[in-house]
């Protein structure tokens, strides 16, 4: 069934809502208190209503800090994948000898040992907050003459006993 127009009656244009029994008494009645015109009650609701309803520029806002949080989560997971490759070619280097030919299946075994101790290594690298990026050449913080300075003062303190410390300050356990 179609609509049907809306009339116009001075500077306003006139529509006839459908409200339920409740609430059209409840507005009957609030205007009755109120001293106000039905009228005058739903045009104050649907400005508010409207001042309420979120803008263009505050949808986009919302959309953008779900894209940045999808990239930050991103960024997480490059740096992870990151370190376990880091982690990764370090063992490989270190703990990878030739084969002899009868030694294949032993050798099958013990990748599946050393694949376990990479996974826990990366993971607790990882959950440490250590990053394989911390490794690499960074921007020079100082001159020449800063580093001289800092010479002169004298090495740092370190941790005695050969074994290095993690940020924790006890020793770490490399694997």
């Amino acid at each position: 069934m179609p609509k049907p127009p809306a009339r116009h009656t001075r500077n306003h244009v006139r529509h006839q809502p459908y409200l339920g029994p409740e609430d059209s008494k409840r507005l009957v009645e609030y205007c009755a208190a109120t001293n106000t015109t039905e009228s005058g009650v739903v045009r104050e609701a649907l400005r508010r209503y409207w001042a309420d309803a979120p803008t263009d520029a505050t949808l986009i806002m919302g959309r953008l800090d779900r894209v940045q949080r999808a990239q930050t989560r991103t960024q997480r997971d490059l740096e992870l994948l990151t370190e376990a490759f880091a982690v990764f070619v370090k063992f490989w280097f270190a703990h990878t000898p030739s084969v002899a030919e009868g030694s294949h299946k032993a050798a099958r075994t013990m990748a599946e040992v050393r694949y376990k101790q990479f996974v826990d290594y990366v993971s607790s690298q990882f959950a440490a907050g250590r990053r394989f990026l911390e490794d690499l050449p960074q921007d020079m913080v100082a001159d020449e003459s800063e580093l001289a300075e800092l010479a002169a003062k004298g090495p740092r303190p370190s941790v005695s006993g050969g074994e290095s410390a993690d940020e924790s300050g006890g020793p770490s356990h490399e694997h």
